[in-house]
C-alpha cells in the first residue's frame, strides 16, 4: 500500500513515519521545502522525541520518499491531508490550506480506474470534509466522491512529546466513512496496531476530536476551579483532586458521560448553588462551575421544546423521580417539565411505578406539593392507559416500560426520548431525541 501524507508538519511527520515503520510506503509532501528536504534526508522537522531514529529508518529503508502533489497522488492508493487549521482572529478554523491542498489532489487525481482514497486528518469541524473538502476535489478533477474517488476522515489524537507511543498504543482507531471501500482502504493502512477500529460517520469523527479536546480542557479547568477554591480556606487542592480520581467507578469512569437529560435530585444542584455561593462570598471566581448550572437550566429547555414542538396538547410522561430505582422527586426535571406543561395548558398523565403518592415523606413530599400539588390526579398506575390517551409521550427516565412501547404506539404519535432509548423501540411512532 503506497500513502500520500501532505503535510509534513507535526501530524503529518509523525504519521509518515510509523505508517512507513509498519510497512507501508509513504510519499510525503510540504510546499516548505525545509520541512520536505528534512524528511527526505531522514531527520525530524520537529522536535519529538523518537521520530528522528523513525524517519532516517524508513528513509534507509525506502519506506519514505518526498515528492510532490502531482506525482504523489497518482502513485498512492490513500492520500491524507495533514496541513494546518489554525484559529482565524475570530476564533473560526482557518480552512485555507486544507482547501487549497484539496483543490491541488483533484486537479491530480488521474482518471485510470483505479479507486483511491482522500483522507482527512486535519482536525476539522464537522461538515467540513462532506461539505467541503469533497467539493472542492470533486470542481478540480470532474470526479465524483464515492463513485471515482473514495472520501473519509481520520482524527488524529497525537500528544506532543509522546506521539509514537501515543500512534501505537491508540485507545481507538477513529475511520469516518461515506462508503465501505473507504473505510477497508484507510483501515488498511493501519493494519498491524492492535487499537479496535471504529468506523463510524464522517461527521462524527470530525465530532470526536472536539469532543476529546473540550473534555479535556474542561477537566483541567475543573482542577483548577477546585484547587483554587481549596486554597481559599487553607485546603491543598491537589490532595483533594487525588481523592476524587481514585473512585474509578463514578469519577474517573463512563458514569455520568451518557447524554440525557438535565440532572436533578437531592444533591447536585444544591452542591454545586452552595459551592458557588460560598466561591462568591469568599471573592473565588469559579465560571465553570457558575456555568454548570447554567448549561443544565439551558438543556432542561431544549427538552420543553421539543415537547412543544411536537405539536400536540395530550401527553403522557413517562417518569417523574430523577432516576431510575428512586421515589426522589427533589429538583427532579421531570416534575420541572410537568409543573411547565400543566402551566401551558397541557393535558398530563404521569406514569411511575417508582412514585406513590402515600409513601412520599419529609422533604420528598414537600417538595412535590410545593410543585405538582394535583399529583393524585396526574398519577396513573396504567401505562397502556396513558399512552393510549396522548398524542406526545415524553420518555423522561430510563427502564420505564420502555420495552412495552412499541406495541402501544400508534403511528400519528410522537416520542419524545429524553434519555436515549433505543428508537427501535418505539415502533412507528415519530421519534424525537434531545441529544440524537
Amino acid at each position: 500500500m503506497k500513502i500520500a501524507i501532505i503535510g509534513l508538519g507535526y501530524v503529518g511527520a509523525v504519521t509518515a513515519a510509523c505508517l512507513a515503520d509498519l510497512g507501508r510506503a509513504v510519499i510525503g509532501v510540504d510546499q516548505d521545502a525545509t520541512k520536505a528536504d528534512a524528511i527526505a534526508g531522514g531527520r525530524s522537522p520537529i522536535a519529538e522525541p523518537g521520530l528522528d531514529e523513525l524517519l532516517a529508518a524508513g528513509v534507509a529503508a525506502g519506506s519514505i520518499e518526498v515528492g510532490s502533489v502531482a506525482t504523489a497522488v497518482p502513485a498512492a492508493d490513500v492520500i491524507m491531508i495533514t496541513v494546518g487549521t489554525p484559529s482565524a482572529r475570530t476564533g473560526a478554523l482557518d480552512l485555507t490550506a486544507v482547501l487549497r491542498v484539496a483543490e491541488e489532489i483533484g486537479a491530480a487525481l488521474p482518471r485510470d480506474g483505479r479507486i483511491r482514497t482522500v483522507v482527512v486528518r486535519s482536525t476539522v469541524l464537522p461538515t467540513t470534509t462532506e461539505e467541503l473538502v469533497g467539493p472542492a476535489i470533486e470542481r478540480a478533477s470532474g470526479m465524483a466522491a464515492g463513485s471515482d474517488f473514495g472520501l473519509a476522515m481520520n482524527p488524529e489524537f497525537l500528544r506532543e512529546g509522546s506521539s509514537i507511543r501515543d500512534f501505537y498504543e491508540a485507545s481507538r482507531t477513529i475511520i469516518g466513512a461515506g462508503d465501505e471501500r473507504s473505510a477497508q482502504q484507510v483501515r488498511a493502512a493501519y493494519e498491524g496496531l492492535a487499537a479496535p477500529v471504529e468506523v463510524v460517520s464522517i461527521r462524527t469523527a470530525e465530532m470526536v476530536k472536539y469532543t476529546d479536546n473540550a473534555f479535556h480542557a474542561t477537566k483541567i479547568a475543573f482542577a483548577n476551579e477546585i484547587a483554587s477554591f481549596a486554597r481559599a480556606f487553607g485546603l491543598d487542592g491537589r490532595e483533594t483532586m487525588r481523592l476524587m480520581v481514585s473512585d474509578e467507578r463514578l469519577n474517573i469512569s463512563p458514569a455520568y458521560l451518557r447524554p440525557g437529560y438535565a440532572f436533578g435530585g437531592s444533591c447536585l444542584p444544591k452542591d454545586l448553588r452552595a459551592l458557588t455561593d460560598r466561591a462568591r462570598k469568599s471573592d473565588v471566581d469559579l465560571p465553570l462551575l457558575d456555568a454548570a448550572l447554567a448549561s443544565n437550566a439551558a438543556h432542561f429547555e431544549r427538552g420543553v421544546r421539543l415537547v412543544e414542538d411536537a405539536g400536540h396538547r395530550d401527553v403522557a410522561l413517562l417518569g417523574l423521580s430523577f432516576k431510575a430505582g428512586t421515589d426522589d422527586l427533589r429538583e427532579s426535571p421531570a416534575v420541572a417539565l410537568a409543573e411547565r406543561l400543566l402551566g401551558r395548558g397541557y393535558s398530563l398523565a404521569i406514569y411511575d411505578p417508582d412514585v406513590s403518592p402515600a409513601t412520599l415523606r419529609g422533604a420528598n413530599l414537600t417538595f412535590i406539593q410545593q410543585h405538582l400539588p394535583h399529583l393524585v390526579q396526574l398519577l396513573t398506575d396504567d401505562v397502556e392507559a396513558a399512552v393510549a390517551g396522548a398524542d406526545t409521550v415524553v420518555i423522561a427516565k430510563g427502564s420505564v416500560a420502555v420495552d412495552r412501547l412499541a406495541a402501544l404506539l400508534r403511528p400519528e404519535q410522537t416520542v419524545v426520548d429524553l434519555v436515549g432509548c433505543d428508537e427501535v423501540a418505539v415502533g412507528p411512532a415519530r421519534y424525537l431525541g434531545i441529544g440524537w
